[in-house]
């Protein structure tokens, strides 16, 4: 079973995209190879839903942060050496020959290039080869009792076949003649075919394993423990945004008996900041990446949805309330099909007015509360919705992210505190601002 999500939470997230400013996956952008980046692109699409499978996979890539093994082949080097092996095949054995030979007589007559890109072609992929083989008994030095020791002997062996042997250690090797370069040729792309291919596939693999590893050994981040069932559903310590160096880090901790946090604070203090953090980690989690923290466990989920930045729909004709109305309903047609979800509400029904906003989002509080079987983040500016909330059900967690207040200049510590922020200081930043003051002229602007 695949892990749901959609569209709206990883925008909000803002988990993929390549180029794009500050996304999470521009953090994993190093591969080298172009098989790499494909399975680094699929690992993101297509998060785990298996305890055992996302620990087996966080065991590989904890391996690789723990030992910097580097990947020894340049972009050009294995583009040429792929290209050439992925273009062949057994029962071409007759051309190859014929098209090394045409290419000889060709640059006899008129010293045309192609016998000589051949011949480089060939002498790159031997070398490529020999250097895999030593790359594969560095690897497997130090692997015993980690998952990827299969991955490690099953590279040491295919190298060690006796006709690949037997061509890797030939002393023509660099210096080939026209008889050699049929046989080196037959060699590579016929006879041992199979096990070349099967080796630049692992070598993807492991140029993936390699910058996963460099990431989480340079961002200091840790490898989330995966449980199919438990008490805990989710538990961080040392939680921080991963695109923010030195942010501010909390412990947070969703549980089957306290299932919704209730999250309060002024603006700025850093609540969206903190549920976006919140769920980059559960999503990476569950692909098996490291988080930003510095322990984690989870429960698995069967998907997680957002609410953060919803915009209006000009073209549909929808106003920013009606959008979120509309994405609320989203998310409660999945809670209400019995799945396990983790859902973040960032601030319910904005907007709308303060009554509707309190009633709106009491009332939604107060009915996903009942679905124990889903894990729920919640942030308001409407303190006193925590507070009715907090007579009425038994399984919400309050905490806040306090202001403290230096003179007339709120200041934000980050961190989270029990309880229900009595914070309200709306009026203090627009005052500090002489926005009035600019309006009557008062003020230069």
């Amino acid at each position: 079973m695949s892990f749901e999500t959609d569209k709206q939470t990883l925008d909000d997230l803002n988990l993929l995209g390549k180029y794009k400013n500050n996304s999470v996956y521009s953090l994993y952008v190093g591969t080298i190879t172009r098989g790499g980046e494909r399975k680094m692109e699929d690992m993101f699409l297509h998060p785990l839903t298996d305890a055992k499978s996302i620990n087996e996979r966080s065991a590989v890539f904890r391996y690789f942060k723990d030992h910097d093994f580097g990947f020894p082949f340049g972009k050009d080097e294995f583009d040429v050496v792929e290209q050439y092996i992925a273009g062949a095949s057994g029962k071409r054995a007759f051309m190859n020959m014929l098209q090394i030979m045409r290419a000889k007589a060709m640059f006899y007559i008129s010293h045309d290039p192609e016998f000589g890109i051949i011949r480089d072609r060939i002498v790159t992929s031997i070398e490529f080869f020999r250097k895999a083989r030593t790359y594969f008994d560095e690897l497997g030095r130090d692997v015993a009792g980690n998952p990827f020791q299969k991955i490690a002997e099953r590279g040491k062996a295919l190298l060690s076949d006796s006709r690949v042997t037997k061509l890797l250690e030939n002393s023509r090797r660099e210096d080939p003649g026209l008889m050699d370069m049929i046989f080196f040729d037959r060699n590579l792309r016929c006879i041992s075919h199979k096990n070349f291919k099967e080796v630049i596939e692992l070598l993807q693999e492991i140029d993936v394993n390699v910058v996963v590893g460099s990431v989480a050994r340079e961002k200091k981040f840790c490898f989330a423990e995966a449980a199919d069932d438990g008490e805990i559903l989710v538990a961080m310590k040392g939680l921080h945004h991963p695109r923010i160096d030195g942010a501010i880090s909390n412990d947070l901790e969703v549980t089957a008996t306290k299932n919704v946090f209730f999250l309060t604070g002024a603006n700025m203090a850093g609540k969206s900041t903190l549920m976006k953090s919140f769920g980059i980690a559960v999503y990476l989690a569950h692909m098996g990446f490291p988080v930003a923290a510095t322990s984690m466990q989870f429960r698995i989920q069967d998907g997680m949805y957002t609410s953060i930045n919803v915009p209006d729909n000009i073209n549909l004709g929808y106003s920013h309330f009606y959008a979120e109305v509309l994405r609320v309903k989203k998310v409660a047609i999945e809670v209400s099909r019995d799945k396990r979800l983790i859902v973040i509400f960032d601030e319910l029904f904005k907007g709308t007015n303060v009554k509707d906003a309190f009633d709106a989002t009491l009332a939604v509080t107060e009915a996903i509360a009942e679905r124990k079987n889903c894990a729920f983040m919640v942030s308001t500016h409407i303190i006193e919705v925590g507070q009715e909330l907090g007579k009425r059900c038994d399984n919400v967690t309050f905490e806040y992210l306090p202001t403290v207040m230096k003179g007339k200049l709120p200041t934000y510590t980050y961190k989270l505190e029990p309880g229900i922020t009595s914070d309200k200081h709306g009026m203090i930043i627009i005052n500090n601002e002489k926005i009035i003051e600019i309006i009557k002229g008062e003020v230069a602007s």
